[in-house]
C-alpha cells in the first residue's frame, strides 16, 4: 500500500493522511512553530522560536511522518512517531531494546488555520493505527499538563496518564528529553494508550 492510501479514509472531507514526502521539511518546521504559538498562548511556553533546520531535519529522520494535506494544496498538519527503543540514545542509561512495542507520538502538530477540523485526530487515528498494523503493544506521548488542546484531548482519545511514581526509566527519559526550555517537566505528563 502507497503512502498515499494507506489512510484513505481517515482524514476530514477535503483532506487526507498521508506519510512524508521528500522536501517537505520547511513545510512541516513551519506548521510546528505556528503550533507552537498556542502554548505561549496558554502560558505554558514564554515564547516560541523555531526549531533550527539543523535539527528539525535530523528529527523528522529519526521517525515516521505522517501528513495532512489539503487534497491539491500542501501540509497543514504533522505526526512523527517511531518504536521508543529506537530513540535511545547512546549513555543514557536507558537498557538496549527497553521500551520496544510501544510507538512514541514525540510530535503532532496542526496548523491552527486548520485546528478544530478533526485533523489532529485524524492524525493520531494514523500514528495508532500504523502502531497495531506493526504489532505494537502501545502508544505513547509526552504531552504539557492541564491544558485542554494537549492532556484533555489525548485523554478523550483513550490515553491513560502514567503517574510520576509509576514512570519507568525510558519513560522519565522521555519526558525530560522532549520539556521545552524553560518548562518543567512537573508540567508535563506522560501518556500511553494500550493496544
Amino acid at each position: 500500500m502507497s503512502g498515499r492510501k494507506a489512510f484513505k479514509g481517515m482524514a476530514p472531507a477535503g483532506t487526507r493522511i498521508r506519510m512524508m514526502e521528500p522536501g517537505e521539511a520547511p513545510a512541516l518546521q513551519a506548521i510546528e512553530h505556528r503550533a507552537a504559538q498556542l502554548l505561549v498562548e496558554v502560558g505554558h511556553l514564554a515564547s516560541a522560536e523555531p526549531t533550527p533546520m539543523a535539527r528539525f531535519v535530523p528529527f523528522l529522520l529519526r521517525h515516521e511522518v505522517f501528513v495532512a494535506e489539503v487534497k491539491g494544496g500542501g501540509p497543514i498538519g504533522y505526526a512523527a512517531a517511531a518504536d521508543l527503543a529506537s530513540l535511545a540514545v547512546p549513555d543514557d542509561g536507558i537498557e538496549d531494546g527497553e521500551g520496544a512495542g510501544c510507538y512514541w507520538l514525540s510530535e503532532l502538530s496542526v496548523d491552527p488555520a486548520h485546528g478544530r477540523r478533526g485533523i489532529g485526530s485524524a492524525l493520531l487515528s494514523a500514528v495508532v493505527a500504523r502502531a497495531g498494523w506493526f504489532f505494537h503493544r502501545a502508544v505513547g506521548l509526552s504531552t504539557a499538563r492541564d491544558v485542554a488542546f494537549n492532556e484533555a484531548f489525548y485523554a478523550r482519545r483513550e490515553f491513560l496518564k502514567v503517574g510520576a511514581d509509576d514512570l519507568t526509566p525510558v519513560l522519565r527519559r522521555r519526558l525530560v528529553l522532549e520539556c521545552p526550555a524553560g518548562v518543567s517537566p512537573d508540567r508535563r505528563t506522560v501518556m500511553i494508550r494500550w493496544l
